[in-house]
């Protein structure tokens, strides 16, 4: 589930690139989506026999991302590697790319390369999301190194609202209508959805006409992240509806939709179904998770899929993480 999304993207962007290479009369082999869950041996078996029919004794090209994940890794289990061992012991002509935020999933012997430039995110959500507990405290994630490359801007400012106060309620962010409304008007305040007026003037008529412009940002452009299974009704989303916005909760149906930001609705989703994925602007419902929850990074799966404006909603309490 936590690569699903990133693979669908790579999947959609590589079906692309073979149109375009067959419009100009090139003849490239056909992309294939190969989902498998690997959380142990009859799993890995699994994958490693459809991966080996594909290539019918020849070449096998294989790019895997999102590689890896914090359960597995607390867990201590490693199916990916078992399933890179057995895969050339069964595929000679075996060529395989993979991508993981976490450095210790290579099988042995394998070439690395250790991309920690960021530069999806601006400064002001970088400075956020390298407080992740995973890289300061545990390791399993290596930090940023230097851009690398001059920042003309630090980016807009991360926004912090807070679950707390009259008109609150519940305990968390997504129990509170209060809690929608006010990240509505945040929302709002972006004009988000909201379309200009064009004027071009001809210089040799007296006529004007006039045109709409885009949006600078739209509703697909932004997501509401939160830790947990799937709420389909909360307060939270009622706010949201109250407040005119487009909303709706993303369900495992709904994947290709949220992957190719097909509908202009604001997604609301748990963080594990959206890695790899970006948007302009992330909500983040920050929440107080619990021994249960000790293999979450809010911070370096959610926050870091933010490519411009964060805004994170804390609990009544003292957050999950201090700045």
């Amino acid at each position: 589930m936590e690569s699903r999304a990133a693979c669908t993207m790579l999947y959609h962007l590589l079906l692309q690139t073979v149109k375009t290479q067959q419009s100009a009369g090139v003849s490239p082999g056909q992309p294939h989506l190969l989902q498998d869950e690997l959380y142990g041996d009859v799993d890995v078996e699994k994958a490693v026999n459809d991966l080996s029919q594909a290539a019918s004794g020849g070449s096998l090209y294989v790019i895997a991302d999102e590689v890896g994940s914090e359960l597995s890794r607390v867990y201590r289990i490693n199916s990916y590697q078992t399933l890179c061992e057995l895969l050339l012991t069964r595929v000679p002509r075996l060529h395989l790319w993979a991508a993981s935020c976490f450095h210790d999933f290579t099988p042995a012997g394998w070439r690395v390369e250790y991309l920690t430039r960021p530069l999806r995110s601006p400064p002001a959500v970088v400075r956020e999301v390298e407080q992740d507990e995973m890289i300061t405290r545990d390791g399993y994630v290596l930090p940023y190194s230097e851009r690398g490359v001059p920042d003309h801007t630090d980016g807009p400012p991360v926004t912090r609202l807070c679950h707390r106060g009259q008109g609150h309620s519940g305990r968390r962010a997504f129990e509170c209508i209060r809690c929608g409304r006010e990240v509505a008007s945040f929302l709002h305040s972006l004009r988000v959805g909201v379309t200009g007026r064009s004027t071009t003037t001809s210089t040799t008529l007296t006529s004007t006409s006039g045109g709409t412009t885009p949006p600078c940002l739209q509703w697909r452009d932004v997501l509401v992240l939160y830790w947990g299974d799937a709420r389909l009704k909360s307060d939270m989303v009622t706010g949201l509806q109250e407040a005119g916005i487009p909303v709706q909760v993303m369900k495992d149906d709904d994947m290709e939709d949220v992957v190719r930001a097909r509908s202009d609705v604001v997604w609301v989703a748990s963080g594990h179904r959206v890695r790899g994925l970006e948007r302009k602007v992330v909500v983040y419902l920050e929440e107080l998770l619990g021994s249960m929850y000790n293999f979450t990074s809010p911070r370096l799966d959610l926050m870091s899929r933010c490519t411009s404006r964060l805004v994170i909603v804390s609990p009544d309490d003292k957050p999950l993480q201090s700045d």
